[in-house]
């Protein structure tokens, strides 16, 4: 099995690490799309705060933490953390503290630089083209006048969210890692979602 290993520490395995290559591959594609002007409507400062801050607050981020603390739960992952109720509550928490934590980053940074990083349909065709915009979306934000940039919101949002909980309180020394597989997991099906729905859309 593929892995990678720093100091003796295997940090990536298996999937992990062929999501960490497909995203590597989707900055390529984000970047030749820079100059493009999205016709879609950019989100508003309240918008986006209901998205990436209140969402998850809120009953979205309850349902999330849920999920999150369940699977973990099943795999008994942090196996510190043990599976009873004690344990479920810890996972609970720590899922929901991590989606509170990248939502509210992701926020501030877009509006630190006025920019709208929700995903939107590619007004093209083809594709190969609209594969690439959907694959490249999670990197991507908007300007004021709907030009489409490199953005470091969502992904300082996902890095915060999972490198910070993963420093701070998931056991040692597994956290780093479990740090790194979150974020390629989350990312990746940033863009399976966004490859589904841009499809899906134009049924």
């Amino acid at each position: 099995m593929t892995r990678i290993e720093l100091a003796g520490r295997r940090l990536l395995t298996g999937p992990a690490w062929v999501a960490l290559a497909v995203l590597a591959g989707a900055a390529p594609c984000g970047a030749q799309d820079s100059t493009v002007v999205d016709p879609a409507p950019v989100a508003t400062d309240h918008q986006l705060r209901q998205k990436y801050i209140w969402s998850k607050l809120g009953i979205q981020g309850a349902l999330r933490a849920t999920l999150a603390s369940g699977l973990g739960q099943w795999r008994d992952s942090p196996e510190e953390w043990a599976t009873g109720g004690t344990g479920y509550a810890r996972r609970f928490a720590s899922a929901y503290a991590e989606s509170a934590i990248g939502g509210t980053a992701t926020y501030a940074v877009a509006r630190i630089l006025h920019h709208d990083p929700s995903s939107t349909r590619c007004e093209c065709s083809g594709f190969a083209r609209r594969v690439g915009h959907a694959a490249s979306a999670p990197f991507m934000a908007r300007t004021r006048n709907g030009t489409r940039v490199l953005s470091p919101a969502t992904v300082t949002g996902v890095l915060a969210g999972y490198v910070v909980p993963a420093s701070l309180w998931h056991p040692a020394p597994r956290g780093g890692r479990d740090g790194l597989q979150h974020i390629a997991t989350n990312l990746a099906s940033k863009i399976g979602v966004n490859v589904f729905k841009e499809f899906w859309r134009r049924r």
